[in-house]
């Protein structure tokens, strides 16, 4: 099979206690996982040695990266580059499609 359809609503994860991400595909030149976070809920400031892209599938809520800060909502695309530190706040609900991307 050439096409690989991911319904990424079968594999959303929800959890009060924590953020647990889904790895939905992954390859030598790409990995994709879905985060779910509840609203409230904010992800551990982190550090990537990958460039990561970020796609706001549905819900609000803020992106934080080294010294700056940005609203995200549906349809939202943020590339935050390796090396700096990043986290997700949820005002609501939000899924998120992250795609990690190993530097060159």
């Amino acid at each position: 099979m050439t096409i690989q359809v991911i319904n990424t609503e079968s594999y959303q994860i929800f959890s009060l206690d924590s953020v647990q991400p889904v790895v939905l595909y992954q390859s030598e030149s790409l990995t994709s996982l879905l985060v779910c976070v509840e609203a409230g809920q904010k992800l551990s400031p982190c550090v990537m040695s990958m460039q990561v892209l970020y796609v706001v599938l549905s819900g609000n809520g803020k992106i934080f990266v080294v010294d700056e800060e940005a609203e995200l909502r549906p349809g939202s695309l943020v590339v935050v580059r390796a090396g700096d530190v990043r986290s997700i706040k949820a005002d609501e609900r939000m899924r998120v499609l992250a795609i990690q991307v190993p530097s060159s």
